[in-house]
């Protein structure tokens, strides 16, 4: 990937699979993996409880820039530095979904199918 991605330092709002809002965070992209990392997560709390206490993965995560946006994935965490580290691998390929929307965000962004 070169340059910066629209998505790196963004503010998104991470959903539970029927579109409850969790927390918010700040986006950085992990590569051109699918990966969104998910930094300085407003409610890290509420994100263990979904993800171990209820053992929910599936996340929704909508990009504020793009309000009629909202990207489906799988949550994933892990420790690193001891503190928990987040993110979201983002299940569906932008270039799946509608247009304009596969040309205003980059497609290595989110994976490939």
């Amino acid at each position: 990937m070169t340059g910066r991605s629209r998505l790196d330092g963004q503010e998104v709002r991470v959903l539970d699979a029927d579109g409850t809002p969790l927390t918010w965070a700040v986006a950085g992209v992990t590569g051109g993996d699918g990966a969104v990392r998910l930094d300085e997560v407003d409610a890290p709390g509420v994100l263990v409880q979904y993800y171990f206490l209820r053992g929910e993965r599936t996340v929704l995560v909508e990009l504020p820039a793009l309000p009629e946006v909202t990207v489906e994935g799988t949550l994933e965490t892990w420790w690193r530095d001891s503190e928990r580290a987040w993110q979201v691998w983002i299940d569906r390929p932008l270039a799946k979904l509608p247009a304009p929307l596969s040309e205003l965000l980059e497609p290595e962004l989110v994976g490939r199918s």
